[in-house]
């Protein structure tokens, strides 16, 4: 962790003096998700979104984060690895009713990327190796909920010529939580036993797997981007709990951006 705060560091204290590229803009997302990876209840929402990007030798902002590159040889890179997960509000998850609702977290931790492709191959292929902590908000609160391993194998390439041509992405991963996040989102004390929802006891290990495709593209002024994912949960850890209701999530979403500033 230490590598990556002094990367980032270096990178902010010169990103006056480097060649960069910066676009800001404001859009909208809308997006369609579960509740929690096996629920069987679905919520849409439509989110504004504020655009940023910015890309130097040694650091990038854009619509998936922050990113502190840290060159570990001509294939591998360290870099921070960012995810978030929407709250569970109380009483509005048929599952969770009488529980406590789940607070809305935010992963973060370093990533390890090896590039598998060649660097001018047609199709990029990449090993993506993050380990993040997930953090809950709780008001004013935040609250370590435990540790996640997403290991992922992950590709992206061109559909068509061009700065409007599409860009493609997939990826295939697995995912291993710690017990303290597989007990804080499947877990039941038993003061919330009720008919149908037996006390449960989570355990730590692997989690199912998750296949994702995402596509964007430039569209002169305007940015269009998608993504959808599913996730499979046969076989994982917790995947008898009461509160899993589903064995398939089906996730996705679409996003519109008007870039109102550039500057190369």
């Amino acid at each position: 962790m230490i590598r990556i705060y002094t990367g980032l560091s270096a990178a902010l204290l010169s990103m006056a003096t480097q060649a960069a590229t910066l676009e800001l803009g404001v859009g909208a997302s809308a997006i369609s998700l579960p509740d929690y990876r096996g629920s069987d209840e679905q919520r849409a929402y439509l989110l504004p979104v504020p655009y940023i990007s910015y890309r130097s030798e040694h650091l990038e902002v854009s619509r998936t984060g922050l990113r502190g590159k840290l060159a570990l040889s001509e294939r591998a890179e360290l870099d921070l690895s960012f995810g978030a997960t929407p709250p569970v509000r109380a009483g509005r998850n048929q599952a969770r009713l009488g529980m406590p609702e789940l607070d809305p977290m935010l992963e973060v931790g370093p990533s390890l990327r090896y590039r598998l492709s060649a660097t001018d191959a047609a199709v990029r292929t990449e090993l993506v190796l993050p380990v993040r902590a997930v953090i809950g908000f709780d008001d004013w609160r935040t609250r370590h909920r435990g540790n996640l391993l997403n290991p992922r194998l992950a590709a992206d390439w061109k559909l068509g010529q061009g700065d409007e041509a599409w860009k493609l992405g997939g990826s295939l991963g697995v995912l291993v939580g710690d017990r303290d996040l597989h007990q804080y989102v499947y877990g039941v004390a038993p003061q919330y036993v009720r008919p149908g929802r037996a006390a449960y006891d989570a355990r730590g290990g692997y989690g199912g797997t998750q296949l994702t495709f995402s596509a964007s593209r430039d569209l002169g002024d305007y940015w269009l981007g998608a993504f959808l994912r599913t996730d499979h949960l046969a076989g994982a850890r917790f995947a008898d709990s009461p509160l899993v209701r589903r064995d398939n999530n089906v996730s996705a979403g679409i996003t519109l951006v008007w870039r109102f500033y550039r500057r190369n």
